[in-house]
């Protein structure tokens, strides 16, 4: 019978379930940010002159500004990618809740699956950035989109600053994922 945790196993990497679900979440979180930096939250069809309308303005100065004003609805009404009022935000919302729920099964499942042994590519110093920035990455991969959810479930912009941190905290966590990770020798265990 073979050791688990020697040579074989570490050639092995990463159970295909552990694979499945790292990258569905990458999937999901990639869609999430491009649908999300797409969103336009403030609807965003204020044309520029907009405030000066009303009094001093012409009704041609007016009527322009109407126009510009429906066309840009109009291409915020062509977001709806589906039909039957599925749009952007709605998409957001529901790559939102899939995000958190991978970001609570990927922990629950990594403690009844196990992680194989470390590669033997990455030194001590790196092993400690990798465990951190995956404990930082995981809790991320909730308190991100339950900000979300709580920004746009309050209406209260008061939570605006806690999801964009949120957001940045992310991407620093996921440059120094990245930066342990993208090697051939250490990518190819998630492979």
């Amino acid at each position: 019978m073979s050791d688990p945790t020697g040579p074989a196993s570490a050639v092995r990497g990463y159970r295909g379930s552990q694979k499945l679900l790292h990258w569905l979440t990458v999937l999901a979180v990639a869609a999430q940010l491009v649908v999300g930096y797409n969103l336009d939250l403030d609807d965003g069809c204020d044309p520029p002159g907009e405030e000066l309308s009303g009094g001093d303005t012409s009704d041609a100065f007016e009527d322009r500004l109407d126009r510009l004003e429906d066309a840009c609805e109009a291409r915020a009404d062509s977001y709806d990618l589906v039909g039957g009022g599925f749009d952007l935000a709605e998409l957001h919302l529901v790559l939102g809740l899939t995000v958190l729920a991978l970001g609570v099964v990927r922990p629950l499942w990594r403690r009844v699956a196990g992680l194989p042994p470390w590669s033997e590519h990455l030194s001590a110093a790196q092993r400690r950035l990798a465990t951190w920035t995956e404990r930082a990455l995981m809790s991320l991969l909730v308190l991100v989109p339950l900000s979300g959810l709580v920004l746009v479930g309050t209406g209260d912009d008061a939570w605006l600053p806690l999801h964009i941190g949120a957001h940045i905290a992310f991407f620093a966590a996921l440059a120094a994922h990245l930066s342990t990770n993208l090697r051939p020798a250490v990518l190819r265990r998630m492979l």
